[in-house]
């Protein structure tokens, strides 16, 4: 995913909604994110702190 794309998923969502990261498919967790670090060749969204359990909607929506 590119910047740009980014950009274009988050444009229509509300500026207040928290951002997190669904990671590992075969125990899905949700994390928090801290802040973005861009690089000269990537940007990095940098966890915060794990949340707990992906709710189980989520981990079915994205067919994990």
């Amino acid at each position: 995913m590119t910047v740009g794309e980014l950009k274009e998923a988050l444009q229509s969502l509300d500026d207040d909604a928290e951002v997190h990261l669904a990671m590992q498919p075969s125990w899905p967790m949700e994390y928090a994110v801290d802040y973005v670090l861009p690089t000269d060749d990537a940007v990095y969204l940098v966890e915060l702190e794990q949340i707990g359990y992906l709710p189980g909607e989520v981990t079915e929506a994205l067919g994990w």
